[in-house]
């Protein structure tokens, strides 16, 4: 069974770009002039994605009972759309110009006329682009777990019919 392995280690990598993804956008936040949505975003993504799908998400992977195809799919769901959201949101604040342009980073609400904002804030949306696509395929996963497994999944595995002619595992 490869498919454990592999979501875990897609949550394990993901677990890196998510803390990466929190120290950049906490950094943004404690050095910010004025408050930026976009970067707040960014951060709340972060975290959910890190207790949710790392967390709960390994954990799931080895504790059974918590293990619910649906709730997976739609931790992982949810995931997916947070972290696209705010890629996509800081993108478009940022508006990916050079960060050696002071007129651009002058009129930035996100760089704040920093070079290293700028730098910083590019990097939380690649990382969290890079997240997003790793949760595409943890997704993937949980879609193959709801669909082989069902709904709360099942626990017991289909046995022969019972029509009183034994076979060769009775005997």
């Amino acid at each position: 069974m490869a498919l454990p392995i592999f979501d875990s280690a897609l949550r394990g990598l993901n677990f890196v770009f998510l803390v990466i993804v929190l120290g950049l956008t906490g950094s943004l936040i404690a050095g910010q002039d004025h408050k930026n949505p976009q970067v707040n975003f960014a951060l709340f993504a972060a975290v959910f994605g890190l207790v949710l799908n790392s967390f709960y998400g390994l954990i799931a992977n080895f504790v059974s009972f918590l293990a619910w195809p649906v709730i997976l799919f739609i931790i992982d769901f949810l995931n997916l759309v947070f972290t696209f959201a705010g890629a996509t949101a800081l993108a478009v604040a940022i508006r990916t110009h050079s960060c050696t342009n002071q007129d651009y980073l002058d009129n930035n609400n996100v760089a704040q006329g920093s070079t290293d904002r700028c730098r910083k804030a590019q990097a939380v949306v690649a990382f969290l682009y890079f997240s997003f696509f790793v949760f595409l395929g943890t997704f993937a996963f949980s879609a193959v777990g709801l669909i082989s497994g069902g709904a709360f999944g099942s626990s017991s595995k289909r046995s022969a019919p019972k029509t009183g002619i034994p076979t060769i595992s009775t005997v």
